[in-house]
């Protein structure tokens, strides 16, 4: 029900192109099995060494005309459901299947024992199994309340959050990491005849992943405690003229959960046979957490956090 066309963190989807085979059994249960579009959402600290690729650039276009990035994954996302409505409420149980690869180079940073010719001996194709499991339930109360759950849960599904957060960084080695991640939402909404009024509060959380390089001696990953968050809090002056570039800080600022809470409510002014008029207000409050790094002075953590209020409103006039 809500104004904004992301949805609430906790919901996970992606809009992406894919193909569904679903099978109706007596409007009771259904299975449904896609084949859906991969990518790899990714981050990783500065430190990383440059012996791995694992996508390309595409061609410009969309808005901005900007450049896309596509990943070398090994094959479609898989993605399987299963839904009953038993005669109070509605339930899902669900699956996904990831499977990440990249390009390793080996002799960027040579391990003790390996001859290297050149920085692209022994390049190798690393893959990485990944995916998670979830469900939903929905169940209508005294006819005008409706309460629903849905969760999340498992490896490199980062990108099916509200949040756009990662599914992998990248070991030491050169061979992806997929990142622990988790997607929760609770929903409760009072339908009346002329009146809608919904509260959502959901979750989203990636853990942190990381390991020292023997090579370079430094921490390689997503979340480490000794990344710096110095300048988190701190503002520079923009470093050219353009107009379009701020001024660079030294702030890993990795996120480890976002929270939202929304409330709302649309008025239906009008519904008839010439379709149906209505008005709302929406107000959300965000929470930002990142993983501790190291602060300004030796010894000192830091432990980035963030907020934003939002509001929306809307009026819409749907066709008969």
């Amino acid at each position: 029900m809500t104004i904004d066309p992301n949805y609430s963190v906790g919901f996970s989807f992606a809009r992406q192109w894919g193909v569904r085979l679903a099978k109706n059994f007596n409007d009771r249960f259904w299975l449904a099995a896609s084949l859906e579009n991969p990518q790899t959402t990714f981050a990783v600290n500065s430190a990383a060494a440059q012996n791995f690729a694992f996508g390309g650039l595409g061609a410009g276009g969309g808005l901005y005309n900007a450049t896309a990035n596509y990943s070398f994954n090994a094959m479609p996302d898989i993605i399987v459901k299963a839904a009953v409505e038993p005669g109070f409420g509605h339930y899902e149980v669900f699956g996904i299947f990831s499977r990440f690869r990249d390009r390793v180079y080996p002799c960027v940073e040579p391990v003790p024992g390996l001859t290297c010719a050149t920085t692209a001996q022994g390049a190798y194709n690393s893959s990485k199994n990944a995916g998670g499991v979830g469900g939903n339930g929905r169940i209508t109360v005294a006819k005008h309340v409706e309460f629903g759950l849905h969760a999340l849960y498992g490896n490199g599904i980062g990108r099916y959050s509200a949040s756009g957060l990662p599914d992998a960084t990248v070991n030491a080695d050169g061979t992806l990491a997929p990142l622990r991640s988790y997607q929760g939402l609770a929903t409760l909404e009072f339908h009346y005849p002329r009146l809608d009024v919904y509260f959502n509060g959901g979750e989203d959380y990636v853990g942190r992943r990381y390991q020292t390089d023997a090579f370079s001696g430094k921490v390689v990953g997503y979340g480490g405690p000794t990344f710096s968050d110095s300048g988190c809090y701190a503002e520079t002056a923009p470093s050219s003229n353009s107009g379009f570039g701020f001024g660079s800080i030294s702030c890993s600022g990795n996120t480890q959960r976002v929270i939202e809470g929304t409330f709302g409510f649309w008025i239906k002014l009008h519904s008839g046979p010439k379709g149906r008029l209505q008005l709302g207000p929406q107000y959300s409050y965000v929470s930002r957490d990142a993983w501790t790094g190291t602060g300004a002075t030796t010894g000192t953590f830091v432990a980035p956090h963030g907020v934003d209020n939002v509001f929306y409103t809307s009026f819409r006039y749907y066709l008969p």
